[in-house]
């Protein structure tokens, strides 16, 4: 058996496409080994959100997710990659998940937001949306704000005074100051 994960599946490229195109309805696909091989074939695809795929991730799994989401400040769609290793899984299993999540990454390309999850928590539909929220950068949206008046620019005040040039004949004519005498010792 070789460690390297196989895509090589037309299954896993027909869903991973399904997702991407909005006009299928599909917005998630879910991955996982088939039997005890390293070969990855499609679990389910599903059009009901989030709250769908949060109920198809096992405990004693790896798993990998890719979902649509729109992102609700900009309503633009944005691409989620989950990589669930389960608490219940083999640790001979854990030891190459690392390897397959990173190539799992190199074949969905597209991806806006990687989540590692272990459990139920961490696949939440909130949990994600934040994490999609803060990965877009601003916080706001220029379609929904209303054209500011432009204000005119008003000019800089200063509190700079000219010194001037210095006479520097004048200060070599002058004659030099004396250092003060220190005082007596008492």
């Amino acid at each position: 058996m070789s460690l390297q994960i196989n895509l090589a599946s037309r299954a896993i490229l027909d869903a991973y496409q399904d997702v991407l195109n909005s006009t299928t309805g599909i917005d998630w696909a879910i991955f996982t080994y088939e039997g005890g091989t390293n070969d990855l074939k499609v679990q389910a695809t599903g059009s009901d959100g989030l709250e769908g795929l949060e109920e198809e991730f096992y405990d004693g799994r790896i798993q990998y997710a890719f979902v649509r989401v729109v992102e609700p400040h900009s309503k633009l769609p944005k691409f989620v990659q989950i990589n669930w290793c389960g608490d219940g899984v083999p640790e001979s299993k854990k030891g190459l998940f690392h390897t397959h999540s990173g190539a799992v990454a190199r074949f969905l390309k597209g991806t806006h937001v990687v989540i590692s999850a272990r459990n139920e928590a961490d696949v939440a539909a909130d949990v994600i949306m934040k994490k999609v929220e803060s990965s877009s950068g601003a916080k706001y949206s220029v379609q929904h704000e209303a054209a500011r008046k432009v204000e005119k620019i008003a000019p800089v005040g200063s509190s700079y005074v000219p010194v001037g040039r210095p006479d520097i004949a004048a200060m070599k004519k002058a004659p030099p100051v004396s250092a003060p005498k220190p005082a007596p010792p008492p």
